[in-house]
């Protein structure tokens, strides 16, 4: 059993690497602003169009309730106990923690902790979200391949990418489905050994439920359609008509594969890097893609504003926050 050296030694080993991330962050998108064109993007954020903003946001707001839904598909087929509201709400304060409160914990660990809290079931809460991770891996290869070859662009490189991304989600999703606990860890009583076994025995029950999966992979894909649908309406916000809906389709997913390398601070730098390569064969300018893509976060940013209101809910309602906290909206 590890003791409290351990322990922080860990802590401290986390504090480096979430430091690490950040600098890393920080340096990319330093390069990119000194290497993009000011006036450009100042041209950009003037013409922009506020309607589709909204339409923007909007499609976030869809993206949300797919993602809750397929979540909750993976919940229930493990028998997990929880509601379409503990779903809604962990789903949301999981995008405020991702957005405003970057650590070793994440958006997925407050997920696990709010519901896995609430159910009394952790393991199979655990098993939940990492096999929506792996599935949503298996959505973006499902959306960006066909995109890549109707496009018919000069981003062949791309292919191997979403080979990739698929061949990886197939073998994590049968890990994650295995089923059998190995032999070291029967009998044992410690709580790692009693929650890997538990987390084993959760994955082996959504083998029993092949449609379910089926179901969670084709929800994995419409999320990926709606988060290119929040972009599109900013590419058409910035006056990027030259890039067409089944363009985005390519670019998006790409975007996204690309920015999940664990290197910065939830995805910043590299995203942005990532939209500048991908839309110039399509005749977007470094500056416009720059725009495009801290726009995106802005919005997400934003809407997240949403789940720090319910976590600050939460709290007040467990008595760990005095009742005149004032809320983001009242700032």
């Amino acid at each position: 059993m590890p003791d409290k050296k351990d322990g922080h030694i860990m802590n401290q080993k986390g504090k480096i690497k979430l430091g690490l991330k950040i600098l890393v962050s920080i340096l990319l998108l330093g390069w990119l602003l000194c290497s993009v064109e000011w006036p450009q993007i100042c041209h950009c954020l003037h013409q922009i169009k506020p309607f589709a903003l909204i339409w923007a946001v909007f499609s976030i707001i869809v993206a949300m309730i797919i993602s809750v839904v397929k979540w909750g598909l993976l919940i229930h087929a493990q028998r997990i106990p929880a509601s379409w509201k503990d779903l809604w709400q962990a789903y949301w304060v999981a995008l405020f923690f991702n957005n405003f409160l970057p650590s070793s914990i994440g958006g997925d660990g407050m997920r696990i902790f709010l519901v896995g809290k609430k159910t009394g079931d952790m393991a199979g809460v655990s098993v939940s979200v990492v096999a929506e991770r792996v599935l949503a891996t298996l959505g973006i290869a499902c959306i960006g391949l066909p995109a890549l070859i109707l496009t018919g662009t000069s981003l062949k490189n791309l292919k191997g990418l979403f080979v990739l991304l698929l061949l990886g989600s197939l073998v994590g999703v049968w890990l994650l489905i295995w089923g059998k606990v190995p032999g070291f860890l029967k009998g044992k009583q410690g709580k790692g050994a009693v929650f890997l076994s538990r987390f084993i025995s959760h994955g082996g029950r959504l083998k029993e439920q092949p449609g379910v999966i089926g179901k969670v992979v084709l929800w994995s894909a419409l999320f990926q359609l709606a988060n290119v649908a929040v972009n599109y309406f900013i590419f058409q916000g910035l006056g990027l008509t030259g890039v067409s809906f089944l363009e985005a389709m390519l670019v998006v997913p790409a975007a996204a594969a690309i920015s999940m390398v664990p290197v910065g601070i939830n995805g910043y730098g590299i995203r942005e890097g990532a939209y500048i390569t991908l839309l110039a064969p399509f005749g977007v300018q470094p500056a416009a893609a720059f725009t495009a893509s801290v726009l995106y976060a802005f919005l997400v940013s934003l809407c997240s504003l949403w789940g720090g209101m319910l976590w600050i809910g939460i709290k007040k309602k467990e008595g760990e926050l005095p009742v005149g906290t004032e809320s983001f909206g009242n700032q």
